[in-house]
């Protein structure tokens, strides 16, 4: 059954589009304190109402419970794959390296990855791609919204191997990235170009 636009239940919330746009930051330090379920209800029920072209709905999300079964194991594989993966050859080295990437995935107060599914040729592909993209973003508006900011990493973690099998998504999927969510310890300020050097405007 699909969920209709006029059935949606919007959370209240003081914060506007704006506010959440330019006060939205990408944080790796958290302060710890738990986030729950019911609040990643709120960011996954954004992240479905993305712009999506054809409709496909092509994003899957996989919520790993902090304090599951699932998170230590992603643990033990995210070490292995860091040590692995670590261009210094010193043991030191790749064992300081892995337990970095074990502790961050241990310590965040939520962690999901998120895929998106393949259409039927490239074009469809790329659009369920950007959707996704575009749920990400959604997740982590609504999280400034919550009082919560996201870490989007397209990194390492995303590079386990067997990490769609330990997850139970299919290998054929592609990935969009590993969010971690929690309240920041400190909120970074942030620098961009200002939009008068990258918008032409056509006569």
């Amino acid at each position: 059954m699909k969920l209709s636009s006029s059935d949606v239940e919007v959370p209240p919330s003081s914060v506007s589009v704006y506010d959440a746009i330019f006060r939205r930051r990408n944080v790796k330090e958290f302060t710890g304190e738990p986030v729950s379920r019911g609040t990643l209800e709120r960011l996954f029920s954004a992240a479905i109402w993305a712009p999506n072209h054809r409709l496909t709905e092509p994003t899957r999300f996989f919520a790993v419970p902090h304090d599951g079964s699932m998170r230590q194991r992603l643990a033990e594989a995210a070490w292995q794959s860091a040590y692995d993966e670590a261009a210094n050859p010193s043991p030191e080295q790749k064992r300081r390296s892995a337990d970095g990437k074990r502790d961050r995935v241990l310590n965040a107060p939520a962690m999901v990855y998120v895929y998106s599914l393949n259409g039927d040729d490239d074009e469809i592909t790329r659009e369920n791609y950007a959707t996704a993209c575009c749920a990400v973003q959604n997740m982590a508006l609504a999280a400034v919204a919550e009082g919560l900011c996201v870490d989007w990493s397209t990194g390492g973690l995303t590079r386990i191997p067997s990490l769609a099998g330990i997850l139970g998504a299919d290998d054929a999927w592609t990935m969009v990235g590993v969010l971690f969510l929690g309240k920041a310890a400190a909120l970074p300020t942030a620098e961009r170009t200002p939009h008068s050097e990258v918008v032409t405007w056509l006569e």
